[in-house]
């Protein structure tokens, strides 16, 4: 009990001192981590567990999309709110007659956008990014998405 109380402890500390993009890298490698449990989990015909998994899934999806800033993302944000509803569409509409292998091309599209904020990452880790007004005074993120 305390082992979970004190994991807790952490991941909460984690999302409320992270910058902007560690937040999304976050938020894709928990969707991508939903989307293959809930895929091993449809494999088997354990569809309650999936469709559990893939709800959480929804919820940071939602998450991603709410948090976009479209003034200051520009095309980038419409683009990605693009991708974003594509992937809750095809989310809502899995079901227990669709092959479990429907989510190896959901799981691709966030590992590719992934990859990408993993980049954006790095540059701002080099000070060759600046993510600007989405930074609080602390250094913390005040919107998921740019």
């Amino acid at each position: 009990m305390f082992a979970n109380t004190a994991q807790n402890a952490y991941r909460k500390t984690n999302v409320e001192t992270a910058d902007t993009a560690s937040l999304v890298l976050m938020c894709y490698d928990a969707t991508i981590r939903d989307l293959q449990q809930a895929q091993e989990y449809h494999a088997s015909r354990q569809m309650k567990a999936a469709y559990e998994r893939i709800r959480h899934g929804q919820d940071v999806i939602t998450e991603l999309l709410i948090g976009l800033d479209f003034d200051r993302g520009g095309e980038i944000a419409v683009n990605l709110s693009r991708i974003y509803n594509y992937l809750l569409r095809e989310l809502i509409g899995i079901n227990s007659n669709k092959p479990s292998d429907t989510y190896n091309g959901l799981i691709t599209i966030l590992s590719e956008l992934r990859e990408a904020w993993q980049e954006v990452k790095r540059k701002y880790d080099r000070g060759e990014l600046h993510l600007g007004d989405l930074e609080g005074d602390e250094g913390r993120a005040r919107s998921v998405t740019a």
